[in-house]
């Protein structure tokens, strides 16, 4: 195995020297003056001292057995960093990579999104694929979150086991969201994070079981003021209009709707007693057997006053029970009769007109 030092990236950057040119050959500084340094597929195992590379921007780390982050307090200059296809399992010796604007950490070992709270200027954050152990899922430290809702504002999460948003509800900066292939399938939970980031314009869902609750594109651009992108497909301006009026419409309709109230209530409501004497009043009504139920109320003046209520199965209307259930007169027998009295004469009603 191999572990990245400073001798390791002299001898690579000599050999890549050597293959341009046979009769050139780095001179003592050069280490100095690299910006780039791409040590992908080497098969680094460590990371250790090549502090001599102090002027680092970017750094390609990607498809090697790296797996812990560190000796990298030197690069204070460095704005991206690779480390895809590790087997990194936690971010940490970040801090002093105050400059760091885009990390790239997909396909690790990687459950908690932690050891960022230095990191203010951090735009994007790629996580995507991490090999999460069975029962788990990607967690958010809430000092990283902290962090994060005020810089990031690319959140790559595809593919980590994700159930909700709720996490990340506070990233308000954020523009551009992944979350394919995880496991979010509640609708109204999904719809509230969405409205909460407020700066959302492309979001990608695809994968999750949510995408097959009913009318879930029409529920997220009419919660949402920003979208514009919504799983690859465009949002025009208009088509979000509609869906804001067909949800206003909607929720005035639901409030304007009369509220249905039982027997039971009807009755329990007209009387001014507590909640619990109304539960006791309600089943007495259905289920006492005597011809009426009389109660007395006290009021508090201290007079009293009889309340007396019709037994329920002597009620008229009521032909009895069947199979233990209340059996209620169909109305339609009376309505039917006198109708059929008012359009269809009798025999004795006919007049006999004389032959002409």
């Amino acid at each position: 195995m191999v572990k990245l030092t400073t001798a390791y990236v002299e001898r690579k950057c000599s050999e890549t020297q050597s293959n341009k040119s046979l009769t050139k050959e780095i001179d003592k500084h050069h280490l100095q003056r690299i910006t780039h340094l791409y040590m992908n597929d080497k098969f680094i195992n460590a990371i250790g001292n090549f502090a001599a590379c102090k002027n680092l921007k970017v750094i390609y780390l990607q498809n090697n057995c790296i797996s812990k982050i560190e000796n990298l307090h030197f690069a204070v200059n460095l704005t991206h960093l690779y480390l895809q296809h590790n087997n990194i399992m936690k971010i940490e010796n970040l801090g002093t990579l105050r400059n760091l604007t885009k990390l790239y950490l997909g396909y690790n070992n990687i459950s908690i999104v932690e050891g960022l709270e230095n990191l203010e200027n951090l735009i994007e954050l790629h996580i995507e694929r991490q090999r999460i152990a069975p029962g788990e899922l990607l967690c958010f430290d809430p000092r990283t979150v902290a962090t994060l809702s005020n810089c990031l504002k690319v959140l790559n999460v595809t593919g980590n086991k994700m159930n909700s948003l709720r996490q990340i509800n506070d990233f308000r900066f954020l523009e551009i969201l992944e979350v394919k292939n995880n496991s979010i399938q509640d609708i109204e939970d999904l719809t509230e994070s969405v409205n909460a980031l407020i700066r959302l314009r492309e979001l990608f869902l695809q994968g999750n079981p949510v995408t097959q609750c009913y009318r879930y594109r029409e529920n997220l651009i009419a919660n949402s003021e920003s979208l514009v992108n919504l799983d690859g497909k465009d949002i025009s301006e208009i088509c979000r209009q509609f869906m804001k009026k067909f949800k206003t419409e909607k929720l005035l309709r639901q409030i304007r709707r009369p509220s249905k109230m039982t027997l039971s209530d009807d009755i329990t409501n007209s009387l001014n007693l507590p909640p619990a004497f109304k539960r006791s009043v309600s089943r007495a009504i259905f289920h006492q057997s005597d011809p009426k139920l009389s109660i007395t109320v006290t009021t508090a003046s201290g007079e009293t006053h009889p309340q007396i209520f019709p037994a329920w199965k002597s009620a008229s209307g009521i032909k009895g029970l069947r199979e233990n259930r209340i059996k209620p007169r169909p109305f339609w027998k009376v309505s039917s009769r006198s109708k059929q009295s008012l359009h269809s004469p009798s025999v004795s009603s006919v007049i006999a007109l004389p032959p002409i």
